[in-house]
């Protein structure tokens, strides 16, 4: 049975209600994406000022609920949430300086995992929870376009996975198994992920239209995602090495696409050191060994295939991906993932959108042994790791207002693997059923800031 906060229970209880709103009402409400619905003058005259000096203004609220009714290492339930603000600087108009722009964003997250803390799994079922469990400077950089937009580079403090292996509708999902990008990524080579950031930079070449070449650098530095830091320590003692993404990307836009789409290749070459597990025979431990430099390679496409309205931008859009790792003391082999998001499938309600998400990974079978053998010898188990962790999800995101939505998820994990929070269990896991609720208020939107698009 569920153990529910008293603070989670009303999450659940108020979600049940507005869900049931949502869909009973769904034809009825129509949605009216500019509209404004708190007035608060004095902010709107402050954001407005601003706006015209390029200054745009930007905050959310971002919840996640998560429970697993069966499966795993146990039945439980937690809530994790990020407080966002920040702000887009267009330089050209604040300063006069051409095609310059500055970006800064704080971000404090709170709550638990309970992915790791109550099914045992790697992978989060809360793609809101990670690194930066503090306040934390989580972006601060300079951003400058050349030669009519089609050079952009863009430097200082980010995060990797911003940088290589990243697509928007990736975070349509709630599951940590693919929002931002596949989560093999962190199985295959050191990286940061948001909200934690390193010293880093890119390159965008666009030669043609719609095709465009991508090179970055980022610092590898583990005391970054220590839970001390706060994003404002930005020496490089701590620094192992860098990791350097390429990537050749063709994307489209309803500009110039009628089914706009998004094909890229592309590889991170990791110049850092980094542990591997190893069974320690003669303590009965899993230890570790030491190696340096690995390497990811990637594909990846996205397409819209159907729209019922042209003069619309709903529709359904499908995407996959592969990315492989293909270093012998790397923790996983490959991951292949796909899915498709349904943008308004209701005329009526053109911000809602419908979401399904399969994502396999694939451990090696050098890991797999050392896992094995510290499961027989030392906890007394026969049964063999599970070779594949499988993750899925469906979910309806529906657009109360223009800046509040809400996504009922339902999440089921296939082979569990053991790797969360708890103990490394002495069988595999049963497989686990979650019932997930997430929603985002956009504060901005809410009080009328504008908006820089």
């Amino acid at each position: 049975m569920m153990k529910f906060t008293t603070r989670q229970r009303r999450l659940c209880l108020a979600s049940t209600a507005l869900t049931g709103m949502i869909l009973a009402g769904l034809p009825a409400l129509a949605q009216t994406p500019s509209a404004t619905e708190v007035n608060i003058s004095p902010i709107q005259q402050v954001g407005k000022t601003l706006a015209d000096r390029g200054i745009y203004l930007n905050a959310s609220y971002f919840g996640e609920f998560a429970g697993n009714p069966t499966g795993g290492a146990a039945q439980g339930s937690d809530y994790a949430d990020q407080v966002a603000a920040g702000a887009d600087i267009d330089l050209q108009k604040l300063a006069g300086w051409q095609g310059g722009a500055l970006h800064i964003e704080f971000t404090n997250r709170d709550g638990h995992n309970q992915g790791a803390d109550v099914i045992n799994n790697s992978v989060a079922t809360q793609q809101i929870y990670g690194g930066g469990q503090t306040y934390y400077l989580t972006t601060l950089t300079l951003e400058q376009k050349l030669a009519g937009g089609k050079v952009d580079i863009l430097a200082g403090r980010t995060e990797l996975d911003q940088l290589t292996l990243h697509d928007p509708i990736y975070c349509h999902f709630q599951s940590n198994a693919i929002c931002g990008q596949p989560d093999i990524m962190g199985k295959i080579i050191n990286a940061t992920f948001w909200p934690v950031a390193v010293w880093a930079g890119q390159v965008i070449v666009s030669p043609v239209q719609d095709w465009y070449m991508k090179a970055g650098i980022a610092d590898q530095d583990p005391d970054d995602s220590a839970s001390y830091h706060h994003g404002f320590d930005w020496g490089l003692s701590g620094s192992t090495g860098f990791e350097l993404p390429l990537e050749i990307d063709y994307q489209t836009s309803f500009a110039d696409d009628a089914l706009p789409r998004r094909y890229d290749v592309g590889v991170v070459f990791d110049r850092s050191p980094y542990t591997y597990a190893q069974y320690n025979s003669m303590t009965g431990a899993m230890g570790s060994s030491h190696a340096y430099g690995r390497t990811m390679v990637y594909v990846q496409a996205k397409q819209m295939v159907y729209r019922p309205d042209m003069n619309s931008e709903r529709g359904l859009t499908l995407f996959g991906g592969v990315v492989l790792g293909p270093n012998d003391n790397q923790q996983a082999n490959f991951n292949v993932n796909g899915g498709g998001v349904y943008q308004g499938p209701f005329a009526s309600r053109p911000l809602d959108s419908a979401g399904l998400m399969v994502s396999a990974t694939h451990y090696r079978d050098s890991f797999l042994n050392q896992l094995y053998a510290y499961r027989v010898n030392t906890l007394g188990g026969t049964e063999r790791p599970a070779s594949n962790l499988i993750m899925m999800e469906l979910d309806y995101d529906a657009f109360l207002t223009p800046w509040v939505d809400v996504m009922p998820n339902f999440q089921y994990i296939v082979n569990p693997d053991g790797l969360g929070s708890r103990a490394y269990p002495k069988g595999n896991l049963s497989n686990a059923f979650v019932i997930g609720l997430q929603f985002n208020i956009d504060i901005a939107k809410l009080v009328g800031l504008p908006s820089q698009s």
